[in-house]
């Protein structure tokens, strides 16, 4: 029973989440096509710089974010309300302090802005518009561990139609502001606004969903509880410090030695790049929580088989949503942006196996939050940060926007694609990695053969409006997938799943 609830509430919760970050994604697409047809260029290449910064700002959670669901699953499994009341509370005090600090920090950095841009000059308001930025996130952080309740004990559902109709709101109030006011600030402020309203109405929301949340108590964690949080808050800053520098200074490099436009140029491919990961993440992300159940519960040969099978899974996802960005982003980039906001094509081929190899951490990562092995993982994300920021600035001068994908890539092959996985196989699983390492390669030079022949392929055709696009993507997505059908039937991954979903289709094909 406890299977089938596992299943029910991943399915739930995925079709949900992805059903609404996917109309999220399209509102956020046609509020970026406003903005940039209403603002000018430094204005997107301030949007690009400022997200990271704050992004950088992040780190002031400390790796909570992740290490609240892992110390939640073993109170919810056994309905521990006290201990649930006792870790919510020691979480809200710890959240605002972070938001205060956040504050702090992030508007102490003003002085320091003109370091960063090498032509931002001529940007009115720059320091008013860099702490609406900072308020912006230290908005974030007050309430939002009540969302990481709900999400922990598998109701993301619930938590992600909140937050579509939140942003579906947001957006709309955007799309006016910059309609009618052609005002950044006032589309800036608006962000703010819903921002703490939502927080707000998750916060009421699960204040009736546990009501013994609601009581405060002067009863202390117990020392074991806080020591398990401390040492893995201590890895997970580490953890995290590796994956901020790595997704959050691509900005701040181009920033600094290419200037605001290629900012803005950039951050329009990182906005498709980054919706992708949103949308697929949500899939990954809404069975995490059944997956600390599974690690929790189940031996590890059961774990590592359904491992295997979530690669699977994570590979024919994010392998097909690569090669249709290999035929479809450039095309995409001019239909919506203009023919001015179009980089190279081999900016565009780096980009993509990023977003590749990035992806296939997803299943990983999932389990090390399970397992609880951050600390184990803990010295892999300084690796990450020398590598990247290193290779990135050495060949920014030569390559410039190329050279800096070229160096976050160099920082995920040689750190996460394969010391991740050995973590999990060696602490979580007791296991020998390699076959992994073996499925691994083969993965890879798949997705390389299938995405060169179908990009080669669609040179011969020419994408010149939105209809065109769409039945390009449409016919591509089929071809990928029956490539991919005929490359792995025999495979036992496709024939799980098969079984699996045979009756369901044959069920919906019915009536």
């Amino acid at each position: 029973m406890k299977g089938q609830s596992r299943t029910r509430n991943s399915i739930v919760n995925s079709i949900t989440s992805i059903t609404t970050q996917i109309l999220t994604v399209v509102m956020n697409f046609i509020v970026k096509i406003v903005f940039v047809r209403v603002i000018s260029m430094e204005y997107l290449g301030v949007n690009g710089l400022f997200s990271n910064i704050i992004t950088m700002l992040s780190l002031a959670d400390l790796g909570l974010g992740t290490a609240i669901p892992y110390s939640l699953y073993g109170p919810l499994a056994h309905n521990d309300k006290n201990k649930i009341n006792v870790l919510m509370n020691f979480y809200a005090k710890v959240y605002n302090i972070i938001g205060t600090v956040v504050i702090i920090v992030g508007l102490g950095l003003i002085p320091f802005l003109p370091a960063l841009i090498k032509d931002g000059q001529g940007v009115p308001n720059l320091y008013l518009i860099y702490s609406l930025y900072v308020i912006h996130s230290a908005s974030s952080y007050f309430f939002v561990y009540k969302k990481m309740l709900i999400d922990a004990d598998q109701k993301s559902a619930i938590t992600a139609r909140i937050v579509f109709v939140f942003s579906f709101l947001l957006s709309l109030v955007q799309i006016f502001v910059l309609i009618v006011f052609k005002n950044f600030i006032l589309f800036l402020v608006s962000a703010i606004v819903f921002v703490v309203l939502q927080n707000i109405y998750i916060s009421i929301k699960a204040n009736k969903m546990y009501p013994y949340i609601k009581k405060k108590t002067n009863e202390k964690m117990d020392k074991k509880d806080l020591n398990s949080i401390i040492k893995n808050v201590s890895a997970l800053f580490i953890y995290k410090v590796g994956n901020v520098v790595t997704n959050g200074t691509d900005n701040l490099v181009i920033s600094k030695f290419l200037g605001l436009i290629p900012v803005g140029i950039y951050s329009n491919y990182i906005l498709i790049v980054n919706s992708l990961i949103t949308v697929t993440n949500q899939l990954f992300n809404a069975i995490t929580s059944s997956i600390g159940n599974l690690v929790a519960t189940s031996n590890s040969k059961h774990s590592e088989d359904v491992f295997n099978k979530l690669v699977f899974i994570n590979f024919w996802i994010y392998s097909v949503f690569s090669v249709l960005l290999l035929i479809l982003f450039n095309s995409f980039i001019k239909i919506c942006f203009g023919t001015k906001f179009v980089t190279d094509i081999s900016v565009v081929f780096a980009l993509v196996y990023n977003f590749y190899i990035f992806g296939m951490q997803t299943t990983p990562n999932s389990y090390i939050t399970a397992y609880g092995l951050f600390y184990k993982n803990k010295w892999r994300p300084v690796f990450m940060i020398i590598t990247n920021i290193v290779v990135s600035i050495i060949l920014v001068k030569y390559l410039g926007i190329l050279g800096v994908v070229l160096g976050t890539i160099a920082s995920r092959i040689f750190t996460t694609a394969w010391m991740d996985p050995y973590i999990v196989y060696k602490h979580g699983f007791k296991m020998n990695p390699f076959n992994y390492y073996v499925s691994y390669l083969k993965y890879i030079l798949i997705f390389t053969i299938v995405g060169f022949s179908m990009y080669y392929l669609s040179t011969f055709i020419v994408i010149s409006n939105l209809i065109v696009w769409i039945l390009v993507g449409i016919v591509s997505f089929i071809i990928i997938n029956a490539l991919y059908v005929l490359i792995f039937y025999r495979s036992g991954e496709f024939k799980y799943f098969y079984d699996k979903f045979k009756p369901l289709v044959m069920k919906l094909i019915r009536h």
